[in-house]
């Protein structure tokens, strides 16, 4: 593309010329609808077909012929309106599409996500979120907890859900390339098989301490480190948790399966309640905190509006108070 030839072309004169056109080719009516005296619209004009002769190797170029009444467009008129109208659609796009990318209106987000989200907030934020911008591309990704932190840094996602026991801004430990909020604190529960005595008692919750001599299905802790909380709230209270000998599940949807079967109870976040698992009953912990947290994270040099606005929607739907 010939930039130093392009500049001599300038937008307001091509934009004087398509006034013209749109006026029947009547330069009177076409200065009265601009606002502009008729001399400097003609003068506009001629300057306009003076550029497009500038390196022609033919006579000087006009747009219009003026020995016609009306006047008319000359053969390179024509053209020249038939691909500057073209020009002129495009530019509009482009302006109004960096106006509307500069408010995060229309892009695309990388979302990395787990089980905890997916089963919790994440509908509600996806709902009102493609509410307010119906434009931007979600490009929703399960991570696992080994994923996602080195893939937020290589600007493979652009915000995670991590989990973690808590989250503490002044830990000196903490990423300074990365910003975090606290979204939700979890607290766990126990999924028994429907005909486990335990899962008869009338009392909604129970003691941990009931599981001593039970069968617990665990994810493996080098998948899932969380759930070595688990193994040292047991031994806190005075009892080493029979732990599932041969089976290694990390997902979810098994692992209640195995539940359901009768191969085990287990420990489990309480977002794994809305699943509804047939054959599976979930009690609450009654005599000992096991909680985790759900914190949004991100890279503290990505500017992007798209993802400004969806932390915002986050904001909104979790009500944080004096915002982020």
């Amino acid at each position: 593309m010939d930039f130093k030839r392009l500049n001599q072309f300038e937008l307001q004169k091509i934009c004087n010329f398509m006034a013209v056109v749109q006026a029947g080719n009547n330069f009177s009516e076409a200065a009265k609808r601009l606002g502009i005296h008729q001399p400097n619209l003609t003068h506009s004009i001629q300057a306009l077909e003076k550029s497009l002769s500038a390196n022609s190797k033919t006579s000087d170029i006009k747009l219009f012929d003026r020995s016609k009444r009306p006047i008319e467009l000359t053969e390179a008129g024509k053209v020249f309106l038939k691909e500057v109208q073209l020009a002129l659609i495009h530019l509009d796009q482009a302006i109004a599409q960096a106006q509307q990318a500069s408010l995060g209106q229309i892009g695309r987000l990388i979302v990395g996500l787990n089980n905890a989200v997916a089963n919790s907030i994440l509908p509600n934020v996806l709902n009102e979120f493609q509410n307010q911008f119906p434009n931007v591309q979600l490009e929703l990704r399960e991570v696992t907890i080994q994923q996602e932190i080195q893939m937020l840094k290589n600007c493979e996602l652009d915000v995670v859900f991590q989990r973690s026991p808590s989250f503490d801004q002044n830990d000196p430990d903490n990423d300074p390339d990365l910003e975090f909020q606290l979204l939700l604190n979890e607290y766990f529960v126990v999924a028994l098989p429907i005909n486990h005595a335990l899962a008869k008692q009338k009392d909604t919750g129970i003691s941990l301490k009931a599981l001593a001599n039970e069968t617990i299905i665990l994810p493996p802790l080098d998948v899932l480190p969380f759930y070595g909380e688990v193994i040292t709230l047991c031994r806190n209270i005075g009892f080493e948790p029979k732990i599932a000998p041969n089976i290694i599940v990390t997902g979810v949807v098994v692992l209640l399966s195995l539940v359901a079967s009768e191969k085990g109870i287990s420990i489990l976040p309480n977002h794994v309640q809305t699943l509804q698992r047939e054959g599976v009953i979930y009690k609450a912990i009654k005599d000992a905190k096991l909680t985790r947290q759900i914190a949004a994270v991100w890279r503290k040099k990505n500017s992007s509006m798209v993802l400004s606005n969806f932390l915002k929607v986050i904001e909104e739907i979790l009500g944080v108070p004096d915002g982020w």
